[in-house]
């Protein structure tokens, strides 16, 4: 266990070795949470532009688009059954 030191500010340092084994950098994002008396720190994931987006074919796009409106549809039909509405 390693010990850091509560600066005038409220900062403290990350030990190197601890951002090496997560990959932490300048200008990462943690979100801080509080528990007891623990300060708990998680690193949020990175979101690489190339994650966000997927290549697909017409066919699939097609084909999801058709299985969403199915599942839309299927969904309206019960709320309308349940509401008593046919």
């Amino acid at each position: 266990m390693t010990t850091v030191t509560v600066s005038s500010r409220g900062q403290v340092v990350i030990p190197k070795k601890i951002r090496e084994l997560l990959g932490l950098s300048m200008g990462n994002k943690l979100k801080v949470f509080q528990e007891n008396k623990k300060i708990i720190l998680v690193a949020e994931p990175e979101v690489k532009p190339s994650e966000l987006f997927v290549s697909a074919s017409p066919h699939a796009v097609d084909k999801a688009t058709k299985a969403s409106r199915d599942i839309d549809e299927a969904k309206l039909k019960k709320l309308l059954h349940d509401l008593g509405i046919k």
